[in-house]
């Protein structure tokens, strides 16, 4: 046999270009600077966005229809009448049905059903009532069965149908528990958790059996005569990042003072403690679909007797509002009023003090007003171009230019990232706004990062589990 030294055959070559694991390697760099640049693109967009960029639209029956009220989700035929769908997170054992006042019917299980009598095709009052006995006030529905035979003689084939007229909300729509706006504090020190607990029942005087509208009329008169006209003014920076008991503490010593978003800040925080559900909303001017930088803040409160949010104003001494028929009234309802200048019969809750000596009654006592003599924050606050924000826990501010605050605190670092990515304030406004155009990119930012670090690392991996195979050269 002839030995050729120093050649290879071209089957050697082949064989060589196999095994050679820079076929594997090749796309490393690639996958890593990509990683680099998507990281450098969030850390960039991070940095540069605007001030009041931390919002996403939302729908007015996402704010206001929490599952803690029903909300008809469907309806459905099922033999002999019409059953509701009800979305509601309450304990339902069954339903009374009144028919033109009348008792008519009852039934087992969550939602509530209705017979179709044969033969009558008139429209009818429906009240459904939930068991047990005060879950909430009766559902009144008006429906009208319109059998096969109705449409036939008319010349118009369809099978059977309702007619259905109600108020109770009927659709489907994201739903959120009123807890989900309830901040738990667990954050918190301890101590100073105790020492909110302490001030509530032997400053402010709440009791447990305080029904919520004395609650909130106890922490209004706390928190007016307790920090008053002296906290009232610029906020110092780090107030941003603080919990709302420091704020507390450094204001009622004299130490800061605070402009509307901490005094609704500490509102809520008290309100919380004190077993109310209250959250808080931030309401400024859009221009060229952006939130502009200014604007008040203030608080909705829960009222489980009649499953509505109430309005808030701690900073004006307002408590709430009702209208002519005693229902309270929300932030946008206020704001719909204010543009159609419709405050007949609508009245406020007002504490009485320095900051509203044309009422009459004595100081520090609670007066109940004609909206339209209290209403000139909200007559300036909630115009036509307003955007309004509803922040979710932690109760904690947005972070702004100063970024070095996010070292300040972990639960302030963390709850800005959360809010920066996956728990947007949500928001309504007349006009189209930017907010999920924002979050579209952040999340395109954001996962295209987590891809291309993923591909990296498994790219490594597979390179460091595949070893370098040399295989012998043959030769003739």
């Amino acid at each position: 046999m002839v030995i050729l030294e120093g050649f290879v055959t071209s089957h050697t070559l082949a064989t060589a270009t196999v095994s050679d694991p820079n076929n594997r390697r090749r796309p490393l760099p690639y996958l890593a600077a990509l990683t680099l640049v998507l990281f450098a693109a969030n850390i960039a967009f991070f940095l540069n966005r605007d001030m009041e960029d931390s919002y996403y639209p939302t729908t007015y029956a996402t704010i206001y229809y929490p599952t803690d009220r029903p909300v008809i989700s469907d309806w459905k035929e099922v033999e002999g009448g019409i059953e509701a769908v009800l979305s509601w997170n309450a304990p339902v054992e069954g339903w009374r049905i009144l028919k033109e006042g009348a008792p008519y019917s009852e039934n087992k299980g969550a939602n509530p059903f209705f017979p179709t009598p044969v033969g009558d095709e008139a429209m009818h009052l429906y009240k459904a009532i939930p068991e047990p006995e005060g879950l909430f006030p009766p559902l009144e529905i008006e429906i009208r069965f319109l059998p096969e035979a109705f449409h036939t003689n008319r010349g118009l084939p369809r099978p059977d149908t309702y007619l259905i007229r109600t108020d109770v909300p009927t659709a489907r729509f994201e739903e959120y528990p009123v807890n989900a706006w309830v901040d738990d504090y667990g954050y918190m020190d301890p101590k100073d958790l105790a020492t909110t607990d302490d001030i509530l029942q032997n400053q402010a005087g709440i009791r447990s059996d305080d029904t919520v509208t004395e609650r909130l009329e106890k922490l209004m008169a706390h928190f007016r005569s307790k920090l008053g006209q002296k906290c009232r003014g610029t906020p110092p920076p780090d107030f941003r990042w603080k919990t709302p008991f420091q704020i507390y503490k450094e204001m009622d010593s004299g130490e800061s003072q605070g402009w509307c978003t901490q005094h609704a800040q500490m509102f809520t925080y008290f309100a919380n403690r004190a077993g109310l559900q209250a959250r808080l909303i931030q309401g400024a001017r859009l221009e060229g679909n952006e939130f502009v930088l200014t604007g008040h803040t203030w608080v909705e409160a829960w009222i489980p007797e009649q499953g509505r949010w109430a309005w808030v104003d701690p900073s004006y001494g307002l408590v709430y509002a009702k209208d002519k028929n005693g229902r309270f009234l929300n932030t946008v309802e206020l704001s719909e009023l204010r543009q159609h200048d419709a405050w007949d019969g609508v009245t406020a809750r007002v504490y009485k003090d320095w900051g509203w000596p044309e009422l009459d009654g004595e100081d520090g006592t609670f007066v109940n007003a004609d909206f339209a003599d209290v209403n000139g924050i909200v007559e300036r606050q909630f115009v036509t171009s307003s955007i309004y924000k509803w922040r979710r826990p932690p109760n904690v501010e947005d972070i702004r230019y100063d970024y070095g605050m996010l070292f300040k605190n972990s639960t302030f670092f963390w709850g800005n990232l959360e809010r920066y990515w996956f728990k947007p304030p949500l928001a309504l406004a007349n006009f189209p706004t930017d907010g999920a155009r924002t979050y579209w990119i952040r999340h395109i930012l954001l996962w295209g990062f987590v891809a291309s670090l993923i591909a990296t690392f498994a790219f490594a991996g597979l390179r460091r589990r595949s070893p370098i195979v040399k295989e012998p050269a043959h030769v003739l």
